[in-house]
């Protein structure tokens, strides 16, 4: 299969730091993928770098056949990919459902003269927005939680907020920050269900950080692994894991 996401060379630099040393990997429109890699392997800044968060010192960034190298998050979010974040960045005092509300994109209640002008067809984008959005929080088990605080939301809840938020962009691809960080077995198991389901289902591709490498083993396939900002092997989990040299990185990463 085609890639969809297609890194060549990435280079990023923080002063006499390489956080990315020509890193190399590509995933497959479809396919759960995984990186993993002791702490300061680059992998947020691999992330970072894709989505826009951060601009290359060098290489190539292709998104869905298209040199994308160096846009910003909300030229690479209105092409499809969307990224979400290790500790959430839901609006605490907002409901569940206003939270998902505010990533519909390209609403013409943005413009306050249409409000005015016109009111009918404000009123229908948002009340198709407002269906999409309890949708999606059926899809993601949040449906009950609609309308309470996002800050009232457990940490595991909390994760499936920011799966749901990045649905209501309808993308082609997730970037996934560690989902399982501090989320109980049960949430953790929920959201794997989700994610494989999303994938299947809608023909999502995701690339997800994390340090579980029990949920890695379960879920995704090719992992990229990453060592001191480049890439130290791609490959099925049990594969990589075997590898002496992915061994030997997570012990030398333990010890720092």
């Amino acid at each position: 299969m085609e890639a969809l996401l297609d890194v060549r060379e990435l280079d990023k630099h923080f002063g006499g730091l390489r956080a990315c040393d020509r890193a190399t990997f590509e995933v497959e429109e479809g396919k759960i993928a995984g990186m993993i890699g002791p702490n300061g392997a680059g992998k947020t800044t691999a992330f970072n770098c894709v989505a826009g968060f951060l601009k290359p010192d060098g290489g190539l960034v292709r998104f869905d056949g298209e040199d994308v190298t160096g846009l910003p998050p909300h030229r690479m979010f209105a092409k499809g990919l969307v990224r979400t974040f290790q500790i959430p960045q839901e609006l605490d005092t907002m409901t569940v459902l206003e939270n998902l509300m505010l990533a519909g994109e390209d609403q013409s209640g943005e413009a306050v003269w249409r409000t005015w002008l016109r009111p009918g067809r404000v009123r229908r984008e948002e009340e198709a927005l407002e269906a999409r959005a309890h949708e999606v929080l059926e899809q993601t088990q949040l449906g009950h939680q609609a309308y309470i605080r996002a800050g009232a939301l457990s940490g595991g809840q909390r994760k499936l907020l920011e799966l749901a938020r990045a649905l209501m962009a309808e993308p082609k691809m997730i970037l996934l920050d560690e989902p399982g960080a501090g989320v109980n077995p049960a949430l953790i198991r929920l959201l794997s269900e989700h994610i494989r389901e999303l994938s299947q289902r809608l023909g999502l591709t995701f690339l997800i950080i994390e340090h579980n490498l029990d949920l890695i083993r379960q879920l995704c396939d090719p992992v990229v692994v990453m060592a001191q900002g480049r890439v130290l092997d791609i490959g099925a989990p049990d594969e990589v894991l075997a590898n002496p040299e992915v061994q030997a990185a997570y012990l030398s990463g333990q010890r720092t």
